[in-house]
């Protein structure tokens, strides 16, 4: 347990992420939600005209939400990172000049909202910031503004109801998204993990200026292992293997389990000459039953796209496996 909750709070940024798309659709579907419900019941007040602030602020709001409803495809990281403020902001302020009203205290509630979108959708450090501006802003709210009966007492009830709320909704939300890119036998991503990191290494090896290794490897002769020993010590050589791998690599490359008995490694090289020795480091790291295939392909980024990069180095182990005096075949690609 202990050890889940450090990766949730260190590597969540690393898991699954959910499309932009999703992404703004929700952010501005809750802008467009709290805005009209905060419009509705300022509305059902007694006196409602006294708070022409609160019913300006929601009919904005509203007005925002609808737009960017429309516009949700367009909406990134930044632009939901910018609602969640701006509404976060809103309530606060509903909050503070609700002359200590039961509406307006319970306007607070709709930071629950607030707690669950972040950790469903942004990384760990955003949606504890997020958890902070809430707790700073409500704070504020009922320090300087229309004071409750029991501030104190609402401040711990809302804040509590934030924490646990959001940390619970984190974490489970981690578990499943590291289950959608890990494979469940060895425990190291699987193509969805591999789909997902491509695209953040390449940008890696952009900021660096690096060069990076794909090689794809395949375990000689596994089905034999099997017919022999039994699938139970297939898969203790399948997970062998992957650790294996992964105890050769830095922490921030890529190991995955392609499929079958073949694994594929991204690793970034300052210079492409590393490429040789690692994979020599890699293949005498795996002490199985069974040899060891590799086909490798040596790149800088742009070179191609990973279903490229993928099919030179596919075709590279085909031609090592072909040939029994070598157990690995590396090639450079460049689209040049």
């Amino acid at each position: 347990m202990r050890g889940g909750v450090t990766r949730w709070l260190f590597d969540a940024p690393t898991a699954l992420p959910l499309s932009t798309g999703s992404m703004g659709m929700w952010a501005a579907s809750l802008c467009l939600a709290g805005s009209l419900l905060g419009l509705v019941v300022t509305l059902l007040l007694p006196n409602a005209t006294q708070y022409r602030l609160n019913l300006a602020t929601n009919g904005l709001l509203s007005v925002g939400g609808i737009v960017l409803t429309i516009n949700s495809e367009r909406i990134g990281r930044v632009g939901a990172n910018t609602i969640v403020a701006v509404g976060t902001f809103a309530i606060t302020l509903q909050v503070a000049t609700g002359n200590g009203m039961d509406p307006a205290i319970l306007a607070c509630m709709l930071y629950a909202w607030i707690a669950v979108y972040v950790f469903a959708f942004l990384s760990t450090a955003e949606a504890i910031a997020h958890i902070g501006f809430i707790t700073t802003c409500y704070t504020i709210a009922l320090v300087f503004g229309q004071r409750p009966s029991a501030p104190l007492a609402d401040w711990v009830l809302t804040i509590a109801t934030v924490l646990v709320t959001s940390g619970a909704v984190g974490y489970l939300s981690y578990q499943l998204r590291k289950q959608a890119v890990t494979d469940s036998l060895t425990g190291i991503p699987n193509r969805k993990g591999w789909e997902v990191a491509f695209g953040r290494e390449m940008a890696r090896a952009r900021r660096t200026g690096s060069s990076f290794v794909i090689a794809i490897f395949d375990l000689n002769d596994f089905k034999q292992i099997n017919d022999l020993y039994g699938h139970s010590v297939g898969d203790r050589v399948l997970v062998e293997t992957g650790n294996a791998l992964r105890s050769v690599l830095r922490p921030y490359d890529l190991v995955v389990r392609w499929g079958g008995d073949e694994f594929v490694v991204l690793a970034l090289l300052k210079h492409p000459s590393e490429g040789g020795p690692l994979i020599d480091r890699l293949i005498r790291s795996v002490r199985t039953n069974s040899s060891l295939s590799c086909g490798a392909v040596i790149a800088r980024p742009g070179a191609g796209t990973a279903q490229d990069l993928l099919a030179r180095a596919d075709e590279a182990l085909y031609r090592a496996k072909g040939n029994p005096e070598i157990e690995y075949l590396l090639e450079s690609f460049s689209t040049t």
